[in-house]
């Protein structure tokens, strides 16, 4: 049998309101939108009693709309969403950063073997496509074994279009002989 409901004190009302932030824990509205009201989270009816912990800031509809129904978690508040979003744009933030400082070095590394390739075929540059064929091979090979496969490939080879492959050759193979190492 469900418990008689008792009234609840100004003050405690207060209380839940002030904790709430006058805010309606359902759907985020407040004054002078709307009429707050404080809810019980376990409900009179199933046994709830009249406890902070098991009081909650709800408007008027959201009050009405939820009833006597249970509720299997307790909303969480306006501020602590709001904190978690700022917590979560922060962390974005710091990851876009980390990931412009990566590619800012990648380029950098990018540069440094192409610059062996140029001493080599003074006023030709890298086309975007094989720029990001380099790139793959950094994930792999550090950018000194790079500019050495490089360096070897263009030595040996003397050739611009066949040095390229033969480096990209000396790259694969490298990327194979560490995966079975």
């Amino acid at each position: 049998m469900a418990e008689e409901r008792k009234p609840l004190s100004k003050k405690m009302r207060f209380d839940v309101f002030k904790r709430d932030s006058f805010t309606c824990q359902y759907c985020g509205s407040n004054p002078p939108a709307v009429v707050l009201e404080v809810d019980h989270i376990h409900p009179v009816s199933k046994g709830g009693r009249n406890l902070v912990d098991n009081l909650i800031t709800a408007c008027f509809d959201c009050n009405r709309g939820k009833s006597a129904g249970l509720l299997t978690t307790v909303p969480q508040s306006i501020t602590d969403k709001a904190e978690i979003i700022a917590e979560k744009m922060a962390q974005m933030k710091a990851f876009e950063r980390m990931v412009r400082a990566k590619r800012k070095g990648e380029e950098s590394s990018i540069d440094e073997v192409e610059d062996v390739f140029k001493s080599y075929f003074d006023g030709y540059h890298f086309n975007p496509r094989f720029r990001e064929s380099v790139r793959l091979f950094l994930q792999h090979i550090n950018v000194f074994d790079l500019m050495d496969a490089m360096n070897r490939a263009c030595s040996k080879i003397g050739r611009r279009d066949d040095s390229i492959k033969y480096f990209c050759g000396i790259c694969w193979k490298t990327i194979k002989e560490r995966k079975n190492g």
